[in-house]
Parts: C-alpha cells; sequence; structure tokens
C-alpha cells in the first residue's frame, strides 16, 4: 500500500473511466457536434478550415471540457454516502494522485486532440462535396495549439488540488484560489522590481543605457516570475493535493 506500483495506477485510472463513461460520452457528443459545425462554418468564404480558425473552436472547448473533468474525478470523494469506499481502495495517495493527474492531463489531452482531428476532418471530408471545397488535412498542430496545451498543463493542477480540497462551490473557490496566487506572485515580482529600480518605477527613465539597463533587469524578472508561476502552480500545487488526500483518509 505504501509503495509506489504502476498497475495499481493503471487500475485506478481504468475505474475512474468506467464510472464516468456515461458522462464522458455525453460531453465528447456535445463537443463533437460544436467541432463539426464550427469546422463546417470555418469553411465558408475561403473554402478552407485554418489554423486560427480551428484553434478558436478548440480554445473554446479544451481548457473548460478539462476543468470539468477534473472536477468529476473526485467527485465520489464528496459523497457522503459513497466516499468511504472510495478510500478505502487498495491505493496509496501517491497512487491517487498520480492517476487523477495522469487522466486529467495526459490521457485527457491525447483522448481530446485525438478526437478533435477526427471530427474536424470529417466536416472537411463532407465539406468537400460541394463546389470550391477541396479536401485538406486540418490543422490541428499549429503553435497556438501546443500553447494552449501548455497553459492547461500549467494551470491544470491548482483545478485539481481544488477538486480534493473544497466539498462545496469548488470551481468557484477554486478561481478566487488561482486569482489569489496570481495576485500574491504578482505583488513579489513588483516589489523585486521596486528594488533593483533603486526605490522608483522612473528612475531609468532619464538616459537611454539606463532605459535599456532597467529593460534587462525587467525581462530577468519576469523570468524568475515565471520560473515562481511554474513551481508554485505546478508541483507545489500536487504536493499540497497528496497531503489534503492523505488528510482526507484519515
Amino acid at each position: 500500500m505504501q509503495q509506489f506500483n504502476i498497475r495499481r495506477i493503471g487500475s485506478l485510472i481504468y475505474r475512474d473511466i468506467v464510472l464516468l463513461k456515461g458522462a464522458i460520452v455525453t460531453a465528447l457528443s456535445v463537443v463533437g457536434g460544436i467541432l463539426f459545425i464550427g469546422s463546417l462554418f470555418s469553411l465558408r468564404g475561403d473554402h478552407v478550415v485554418t489554423a486560427n480558425e480551428f484553434f478558436r473552436i478548440l480554445f473554446l472547448l479544451y481548457i473548460p471540457l478539462g476543468l470539468l473533468f477534473t472536477f468529476s474525478i473526485f467527485k465520489e470523494a464528496h459523497n457522503k454516502k459513497v466516499n468511504h469506499f472510495y478510500f478505502l481502495l487498495p491505493v496509496s495517495p501517491q497512487e491517487r494522485i498520480a492517476a487523477s493527474w495522469l487522466t486529467t492531463s495526459i490521457i485527457y489531452t491525447f483522448v481530446f486532440t485525438v478526437f478533435a482531428f477526427l471530427v474536424g476532418q470529417l466536416a472537411i471530408s463532407i465539406g468537400s462535396v460541394f463546389p470550391d471545397t477541396d479536401f485538406h488535412i486540418v490543422p490541428i498542430f499549429s503553435e497556438d495549439h501546443w500553447l494552449l496545451i501548455k497553459f492547461y498543463f500549467f494551470i491544470q493542477p491548482t483545478f485539481l488540488l481544488g477538486a480534493i480540497t473544497f466539498t462545496k462551490n469548488r470551481i468557484g473557490k477554486t478561481l478566487l484560489l488561482v486569482l489569489l496566487a496570481v495576485f500574491t506572485l504578482f505583488m513579489y515580482n513588483m516589489i523585486l522590481c521596486f528594488i533593483f529600480s533603486g526605490g522608483t518605477f522612473d528612475v531609468f527613465t532619464s538616459d537611454p543605457m539606463s532605459s535599456e539597463a532597467f529593460s534587462l533587469a525587467e525581462n530577468d524578472l519576469s523570468g524568475i516570475g515565471s520560473v515562481l508561476f511554474s513551481i508554485v502552480l505546478g508541483p507545489m500545487m500536487l504536493l499540497a493535493a497528496y497531503f489534503k488526500i492523505i488528510e482526507k483518509e484519515v
């Protein structure tokens, strides 16, 4: 029970997917319909689904659906009638976190990407029947698409923590938690900028050399901020979720 076992993680992932298969099928059906209609509308005018057009559709669906899926994973843990069965499963807290993160990030992203590609390609195939519309491959793997996935992986651990921490109003409370974390790190960066600028924010505005020095310092501080955001909204949130699961098990 205290050892990290990949086979148990796989079994827990399979269990979560089986229990949520109804909700998953319903969500994919709705998303598929929106993707299909959106792709057909994108064929109007230039008769081509461009990378930007397809990305705009994905942007509206990928992150909200993923966060809702994240909250649904721990729905059983907050149900007082059945949560004791959930916490009596022969898996360790590390395996629960690993299984939940893999399911709601890696597996979800892979399934969503493949599903979106197939639905978009189906829409293009049907649209190519009409005049002036040629068959082409849906441009799903654009730079914006990878940035979208990166952003989701960046914020997802925070919502994973909120999903296991809060019992009621989980989404709203988690959003407040995210805003608080962002505001705290923003103020920390502002304090660093204030210190390195000599106590005033306009001290480097007098001559070009000083202005360039301030720009370089600002870039360095923005790098520090990115690292801090990555640590706080990534590993630290997963670690906090791990301790929260231990607390609930006890």
